[in-house]
C-alpha cells in the first residue's frame, strides 16, 4: 500500500501538468482569441472542466495554408476546427477546409469527362492550344467554341462537328479540347474512341455488359466519337451499335461529334461494304443521321503528332 506521502506527491505533480497544460493552452494565440473575445461568457470553472476541448483545438490547424486534402494535418481530414460556447461549454465543431472543398471539386470535375479508351494527351487537351496556322484550323477552333457556347447556354438542337482529314492533323485533340472546354462549364460529356469500344462491346455478351456499355454512351450528355470508319464493318456494328446509337441522339436532338480520317461519301463507302456484301440502303441511312447530327469540317495540312 503506498504511503500518503506518495500519494499526496503524485497528486502534486499531476496538479503541476495540469497547469502546465492549462498555461500553454490559454497561451495559445488563437485560444487566447477565442476566450478574449468571449470573455463576458467564459469562466475559469469552464476553462477548467473543457480544457480537453481547448487542448484538442490548439494542437490542430486553424487556418489554412494551402496544403492539398491528403496532407491535411487536422484530427478531422478536410475540416478546420472551431469554438463555440453553448449551455455554459466551451464546444467544438468542424467546418470544411479549402482543401476539402477543392479536392470534393476536382473529384467532381473528374467526372464531368468520362472517356473510353482515349489517350492522355487528348483527354488533356485545350482550346486555346489548337494550332491555328491554317485557315481551316481557325474556322474549326471558332466553330468549336461557338457550339460549345451554344451547349453551355442550353440552347436547343445543337449541331456537332465532323472533323475529318488526314491523319494526325488533330482532330481528336480537338475533340478532346471541346470536352474540356464544357467541363470548366461543369458540362459532362462523353468522349469514345469507337473502334476500341466496338470491340469492348464484343466482349459484353459474356458478362452481361452489352447493354448497360451501350446506353451509358447513347444516351450521354454531349457524345463525341473519335475515329468513326477506322473499326471493321461487320453488319452487327453498323446495324446494332452505330445505325441505333446515331438514331437515338438524332432523335433525343443530343449533341454529338465526330472525327474521322473519312469524308462523307468515304464514310459511306465503309459503312456499305461488309464481308457480307454491299448494303447501300443501310450505309446511307446511318449516313443521313450522322449528317443531321453535324456539320462537316476539313482538317489537312501537316501531321502535328510529329512535332
Amino acid at each position: 500500500m503506498k504511503s500518503f506521502n506518495n500519494i499526496m506527491g503524485e497528486s502534486n505533480d499531476l496538479t503541476k501538468r495540469i497547469a502546465k497544460i492549462k498555461k500553454d493552452v490559454v497561451s495559445d494565440t488563437d485560444v487566447k482569441q477565442f476566450l478574449e473575445s468571449h470573455q463576458a461568457e467564459v469562466t475559469n470553472a469552464m476553462i477548467d472542466e473543457d480544457l480537453n476541448i481547448l487542448q484538442e483545438y490548439k494542437d490542430q490547424l486553424k487556418h489554412y495554408d494551402g496544403h492539398a486534402y491528403a496532407d491535411c494535418p487536422n484530427f478531422v481530414k478536410g475540416h478546420v476546427p472551431e469554438l463555440y460556447i453553448e449551455n455554459e461549454h466551451i464546444k467544438i465543431r468542424y467546418l470544411p477546409c479549402p482543401c476539402k472543398i477543392k479536392h470534393d471539386e476536382d473529384k467532381f470535375n473528374a467526372h464531368l469527362i468520362t472517356s473510353h479508351h482515349m489517350q492522355r494527351d487528348t483527354l488533356n487537351a485545350k482550346l486555346k492550344d489548337i494550332y491555328m496556322d491554317r485557315r481551316d484550323r481557325l474556322e474549326v477552333a471558332m466553330a468549336a467554341n461557338k457550339v460549345c457556347d451554344q451547349i453551355t447556354n442550353h440552347e436547343p438542337q445543337v449541331k456537332g462537328l465532323y472533323l475529318h482529314g488526314p491523319f494526325g492533323t488533330g482532330k481528336s485533340f480537338i475533340l478532346g479540347a471541346m470536352a474540356n472546354q464544357l467541363k470548366t462549364e461543369k458540362v459532362p460529356s462523353t468522349i469514345v474512341y469507337l473502334p476500341e469500344f466496338i470491340r469492348s462491346l464484343k466482349g459484353g455478351f459474356k458478362d452481361g455488359s452489352f447493354e448497360t456499355k451501350l446506353a451509358r454512351v447513347r444516351e450521354a450528355n454531349v457524345l463525341m466519337l473519335d475515329d468513326i470508319g477506322a473499326e471493321e464493318i461487320t453488319p452487327w456494328a453498323r446495324d446494332e451499335v452505330i445505325g441505333p446509337l446515331l438514331h437515338y441522339r438524332m432523335v433525343q436532338e443530343l449533341p454529338t461529334f465526330f472525327s474521322s480520317n473519312l469524308s462523307f461519301e468515304e464514310l459511306e463507302y465503309h459503312l456499305s461494304v461488309t464481308r457480307d456484301g454491299t448494303e447501300k440502303t443501310k450505309a446511307a441511312r446511318i449516313m443521313e443521321r450522322i449528317k443531321t447530327l453535324s456539320t462537316p469540317y476539313y482538317l489537312e495540312g501537316k501531321n502535328y503528332r510529329n512535332d
